[in-house]
């Protein structure tokens, strides 16, 4: 199956926006729900939880979906699709161990997470278990839509178990073990499906660390960027209390849900744009310039909308008790088109051309300063700190992108769309 064909593409493309439709009713109506049923501090628990779940899923992750992906994309036949599937379980399962110590080590050095360790222990494995999720193995083999269907079942049935068992605040312990059981479910639709492609579930631990070592710089990049923004609230719930993990967990919530709605995309296009650099390098551009547009347009228009309507939606949707994140929500929206612009450069312009290095070191140049700021200013201006810690390192990404495109020569190429962008290109790197 050629999954990079346009007519493919936008067929698979159509398949999972309509998925991600239904899947932001889901938190849709479990954020007031959460809110409103265990109250700002408890809610603050859970966004704290979910933070450190996300960590741990994006640790594991270590770039292996995008460099699965891409060497799906270009597999001659099953035997090496088959490959592939067993070396991403192995690379997965060597940093399951790990990440785990940390993970329980993260949850006793929370205040928050400490006081209900069955809750933060349920989370560590939430963590580990939607690390090992196959969505990038449909999508790059033109299933996407299975992919969605199985995942809609998963929402679901946790929609189902939250709203059937947690009723007031003293069920906060209920919440992580119910979304833990609604993974499983999908885990086991998703391996069934396609467990005549494995060869043998894993591959030998040469071939699982050799796949560490061709992700880690996508890792660099993706992860200390990334990584960094799922952490915030985790972070936050270290040096502050819950009230204030609450204020800015609520906000980076929402925030979340626009900058999650271009991953549908970047599931069927990044695939399709790495494609077109190797045959067609004028139309992969053009292709991404109208990526580039259509969401910065949306970014911008998100913008003015949470600033018009967030004194108005907040209350309403949250409750009196979240007055405090309705400042804080202005101020990190703006966090939203640095974060687009940022996709673009790295999703659809650099890694298709294999360009790593250049993603590794904007990204430890964005780490270094979110590290650097994020603690002191969360430790004295609580949920405001962390939001300006955010936005300095999403500067700092935009700014080192920007910098090493310039002295790579690679910043004409970024506005070529004819077929002049094959004189535009520099020599490959040492």
């Amino acid at each position: 199956m050629d999954s990079v064909k346009s007519s493919l593409a936008k067929a698979e493309l159509i398949a999972v926006y309509v998925g991600y439709v239904l899947r932001y009713v889901y938190p849709l109506l479990l954020l007031p729900f959460y809110g409103r049923t265990l109250g700002p501090a408890g809610y603050g628990i859970v966004l704290a939880g979910m933070s450190l779940s996300n960590t741990i899923w994006r640790f594991v992750n270590f770039g292996f979906p995008t460099v699965g992906g891409r060497d799906t994309v270009h597999a001659r036949d099953s035997a090496e699709r088959a490959a592939i599937l067993s070396s991403q379980m192995t690379g997965r399962l060597l940093l399951s161990i790990p990440t785990a110590i940390l993970g329980l080590g993260a949850v006793a050095l929370s205040p928050a997470l400490s006081a209900h360790p069955m809750l933060g222990c349920t989370t560590v494995l939430l963590g580990l278990l939607a690390a090992f999720n196959l969505g990038w193995y449909f999508t790059s083999t033109g299933r996407a839509t299975r992919c969605i269907v199985i995942e809609i079942v998963g929402f679901i049935t946790s929609l189902g178990l939250i709203f059937l068992f947690v009723h007031q605040p003293s069920d906060l312990s209920r919440v992580f073990p119910l979304l833990l059981i609604s993974s499983v479910t999908q885990s086991a639709l998703a391996y069934g499906s396609i467990r005549r492609e494995f060869s043998g579930w894993f591959s030998s631990i040469r071939a699982g660390i050799d796949l560490i070592r061709r992700s880690k710089v996508i890792f660099i990049y993706t992860g200390t960027s990334v990584l960094l923004i799922t952490a915030s609230t985790y972070i936050l719930s270290v040096f502050a209390p819950a009230s204030e993990v609450s204020a800015f967990g609520v906000a980076e919530r929402l925030v979340s849900v626009g900058l999650s709605l271009t991953a549908p995309a970047a599931q069927v296009l990044v695939p399709k744009v790495t494609y077109l650099v190797g045959v067609d390098p004028a139309k992969a551009n053009r292709l991404a310039h109208r990526i580039s547009a259509l969401f910065l347009c949306g970014a911008i228009a998100a913008v003015a909308c949470t600033m018009l309507l967030a004194d108005w939606v907040v209350p309403l949707v949250f409750g009196k008790g979240f007055q405090h994140s309705i400042a804080v929500l202005k101020v990190f929206v703006l966090v939203l088109p640095l974060s687009i612009i940022n996709q673009v450069l790295g999703l659809y312009f650099l890694i298709p051309r294999h360009r790593d290095g250049l993603l590794a070191r904007a990204g430890v140049a964005s780490a270094v300063v979110n590290i650097l700021v994020a603690i002191p200013l969360a430790s004295h201006w609580g949920a405001m700190g962390m939001v300006g810690a955010r936005l300095l390192g999403e500067l700092t990404l935009l700014t080192a992108l920007l910098i090493y495109m310039i002295r790579s020569r690679l910043i004409g190429e970024l506005f070529a769309t004819s077929d002049t962008v094959l004189s535009l290109r520099p020599r490959e790197e040492a």
